[in-house]
This record gives C-alpha cells, structure tokens and sequence, in this order.
C-alpha cells in the first residue's frame, strides 16, 4: 500500500506541477492519460469534449483504437462518455458484454477492439459537464470507491489545465481553448503521419517519438508537430534525442 500511495503521490505531483508552470493543452492531455495508466491501470484512455460548433469532439486517446471509440462515440451519440456528459455522472459498464442492449453499435466495436470494460467519468466546468474522461479495459473490471474518486480527480485536473481561470469568463475561454487543441490535434495527426512516412513505422511509435523529444527538449507538442510540418525539423532527429 506505501508504494500505491507513493505512486499516487509522484504523478499527482507532476500533474500540478505542470498546472503552475508553463504548459500547453497536449502536454496536460498527455500527462493526465499516462496518470490514468498508471494509477487506474487503464488499457486504453480517451477524452472527449464539448465542441462550441455543436456535439462532442475527441481531444485526446492514448493510441488509435481509443481514438477510433472516442471518434464512433462522437459520431454516432452514443456510448459511455455520451452518457456520461448528458448525464453529468461517472458511467460505470465492468463488462462490456453485458451492455449490448445499452449500447447497440458502441459496445460491439469496442468488444471487438479487444476491450472488455469502460469507466467515464465527467469533466466539470462552472456546474456542468463539458467533457469525459473514457477509460477502457482488457478485461472485466469493476471499480471500487477510490477508483472512482481518483478518476473524477484526474477529470478535475484535465479541466484545470484547459481553462486554469476562476472568472465569468472561463467558459468561453475553455470553448477557446477546445478550438485551439482541435486545431492542434490537427496539425499532431499531420506530423504524426509524415513521421511514420519518414521512418517507415507506425502511427503510435510516431507519436511516441514525437511526445518523448517534446519531453526531453521541455518543448510543447504542437511546437514540435508545427516544425515537422513546416519542415524545420527532420523526422530523422526524433530517434537520436
């Protein structure tokens, strides 16, 4: 339990950490994902938002058969994190067998995907819901009180690193700020693509070596991705960091 508590604490701490310095959007998404790996033993993680032009938009997954789920939520309403921000409540589904009958065309693909269960949890902002926070598993599993109370803290820090103001106005900047990592996501998936291309590997190692030279250079992701695209950077350089 020490070494749980410890590691609880390290990422909690990193998460805050980035909050009170200089961060962008992608940076927070990312380091709220590896939380949920880390901490909640997720699978797979996705996030959907409130897109201020109308519906939910996918924001953030931790590989391409998350995005894939986030981006089939989106398009056809309906799924756990739908639920979840309509609801402005955690969805709980342990087995994903079992919700068939709730989720007629979400479920199967998911099950398919190789994924057994999904936790949603909302995404808070002045009173309401204007995102979620999906969680997928491998295998059934039921969550316990705890997990649920770190989830929705984890949702709760994610919301802080988007919006991070305590006026009226942090609504509409957060509609902003949802257009701008949008925009971002983008500019990511255009990189992203020429970086597999240039190296001749997968979307998700490309995305890998993109955070990971982000990281280590202490430069925000759609900086990196931005220079990719234009140029400025060789795809060749992301390996010999």
């Amino acid at each position: 339990m020490p070494e749980v508590q410890e590691q609880i604490a390290v990422t909690l701490s990193e998460l805050t950490a980035s909050l009170v310095g200089c961060h962008d959007a992608e940076s927070v998404l990312r380091l709220v994902t590896a939380a949920c790996e880390n901490l909640l033993s997720a699978s797979a993680i996705g996030m959907l938002l409130a897109d201020p032009r109308g519906g939910l938009s996918v924001v953030s997954a931790s590989d391409e058969q998350a995005r894939f789920l986030e981006l089939l939520q989106s398009q056809i309403d309906e799924g756990p994190c739908v639920d979840c921000v309509s609801d402005d409540a955690t969805i709980a589904c342990p087995d994903l067998e079992e919700a068939s009958g709730r989720w007629p065309a979400f479920a199967p693909a998911a099950l398919d995907a190789g994924l057994r269960a999904v936790h949603a949890v909302p995404m808070r902002l002045a009173g309401a819901a204007v995102g979620g926070l999906n969680m997928f598993y491998a295998a059934v599993t039921p969550w316990g009180e705890w997990q649920q109370r770190l989830g929705q803290v984890l949702a709760d820090l994610a919301v802080l690193g988007l919006s991070q103001d305590d006026d009226p106005a942090r609504t509409q900047r957060l509609a902003e700020q949802t257009l701008t990592t949008l925009n971002d996501r983008v500019v990511l998936a255009h990189a992203v693509g020429m970086v597999a291309g240039a190296l001749d590997t997968g979307t998700d190692e490309a995305r890998r070596l993109i955070f990971g030279y982000a990281t280590s250079n202490q430069a925000p992701v759609r900086d990196i991705a931005r220079r990719l695209t234009v140029g400025d950077l060789d795809a060749a350089v992301l390996r010999g960091r």
